[in-house]
């Protein structure tokens, strides 16, 4: 479990408030590249899941798999490290 997770009362209730919660989501969500990360958030908030937030993390989470296909697809190039190679051999 994530720090974040461990200390979500403490924070929640530090900032329910405010649109703080929302920043700290999408600071700690949006830097995920994985589906099983976004999965993991997903469960971790599916009980916790409030208004003043709830936007965010859908965006935040969307994010996260956007991502995640980006990384997928690039991964899935043959041709990708044969062009890294060209390029670096056209800088020498």
């Amino acid at each position: 479990m994530c720090p974040w997770q461990k200390n979500w009362d403490h924070v929640f209730n530090t900032w329910k408030s405010s649109e703080l919660i929302s920043d700290f989501i999408e600071s700690i969500v949006s830097p995920f590249t994985s589906d099983e990360k976004a999965a993991e958030v997903s469960e971790f908030f599916a009980d916790r899941i409030k208004p003043s937030f709830e936007r965010t993390l859908k965006q935040s989470l969307e994010s996260v798999r956007i991502s995640a296909r980006w990384i997928e697809s690039i991964k899935s190039e043959a041709s990708l490290g044969q062009v890294v190679q060209e390029l670096l051999q056209g800088e020498a």
